[in-house]
């Protein structure tokens, strides 16, 4: 599936730690803390987005979602799952290559010294790798964080770079 054709995804208030778990595996989930649930339900069906909630509330409010799913369970990691099953979603193919924060793709540093002040001098002396968000700037490694995440998601750890020593 290529990524234009990929399903995007509008979260719950509530679901915003999903949401952050799909943008780690490389797909387009959306959130906003100040919307109201009416707000996002306009904003997912303008764009074409899916409606995720965990809500016990039926679905019936206006405006109805125009595509929606309600997750069944409540912990995090299971409705991540849950996602990734309803929809046969990739989780390996674009693993760590969107900002968490931005929901935009991440830049590859050309040049580690344009990024040496924004990290940790151990953490520029461990990796020869690093990302950029181009929106708000944030410097990205594939360090221990990386491990810990594909563990607790149950994922493969991404072979393109060594893991940190």
């Amino acid at each position: 599936m290529n990524p234009g054709d990929a399903p995007k995804f509008m979260m719950d208030q509530m679901l915003i730690t999903v949401g952050k778990y799909l943008r780690i595996c490389g797909h387009d989930a959306e959130w906003d803390t100040g919307a109201t649930r009416h707000e996002l339900i306009v904003r997912a069906n303008a764009e074409g987005r899916i409606f995720v909630t965990c809500t016990q509330r039926p679905l019936d409010e206006k405006p109805v979602p125009a595509k929606s799913l309600k997750l069944e369970v409540g912990d995090p990691v299971e409705q991540f799952h849950e996602i990734i099953r309803a929809f046969g979603l990739d989780t390996t193919g674009r693993l760590f290559t969107k900002c968490i924060r931005c929901n935009v793709a991440l830049d590859d540093v050309a040049d580690n010294e344009a990024i040496r002040e924004k990290v940790h001098p151990n953490v520029f002396a461990q990796h020869s790798k690093f990302y950029r968000c181009p929106k708000c700037g944030t410097v990205f490694w594939r360090g221990s964080h990386v491990v810990n995440t594909c563990r607790k998601l149950g994922l493969s750890f991404p072979k393109d770079e060594p893991e940190a020593a």
